[in-house]
Formats: structure tokens, C-alpha cells, sequence
């Protein structure tokens, strides 16, 4: 059914996926709080420091338009189908050639 890269990457990717979820929510888990970050510090600084004066966009972008989800949505769709396009003239072996 699936040939040997195909089963390779998916156990890949799952045992990739399981270890970043594992950290992140031993992460959560073993922080609880103490440790507050520098975050709110930088942006006590920077709120003292700079007035208050809306950020201008001189090129629209697709976010502008769609809003963040559905742009960095389309933009890995388009990504993905570009890498898929180019995929085998990227990984082709030389004996396929």
C-alpha cells in the first residue's frame, strides 16, 4: 500500500509531532506561573517610550485584506503547491533521470 519514504516520513512526522507536543505541555505543566517572562517589561518600556501613533502599512498585504488566519492559510496553500509542483525536479535521483 505504501512504499518505504512514504511510511518513513509519516512515522517521522508523528513521533516529530508527539516529542513537540510532550515538551510544550511539559512546559506548561512545569512552569505554573513562575517564571513571568521579560515581555511585560519590554512592553511597559516601550508604552512609556513611544506614543501612541497607530502603525501605517505602506503595501497592503493578503492579511490586511482577509485577516491573519485565512492569510497565512492561503499562503501555505499556495507554498505547498508551489513545493509540490517543484517536488520531483527538486529530488529526482540521478538514475530516474
Amino acid at each position: 500500500m505504501l512504499d518505504r519514504f512514504t511510511k518513513t516520513a509519516l512515522v517521522l512526522m508523528v513521533v516529530i509531532a508527539a516529542i513537540i507536543l510532550i515538551v510544550a505541555y511539559l512546559g506548561y505543566i512545569g512552569d505554573q506561573g513562575k517564571m513571568k517572562g521579560i515581555g511585560p517589561i519590554v512592553e511597559k518600556h516601550a508604552a512609556s517610550t513611544v506614543a501612541n501613533v497607530a502603525p501605517v502599512s505602506l503595501v497592503p498585504t493578503i492579511t490586511d485584506l482577509v485577516g491573519k488566519f485565512w492569510g497565512f492559510t492561503i499562503a501555505g496553500i499556495v507554498a505547498g503547491f508551489i513545493v509540490g509542483y517543484l517536488w520531483t525536479g527538486l529530488f529526482r535521483r540521478q538514475e530516474d533521470a
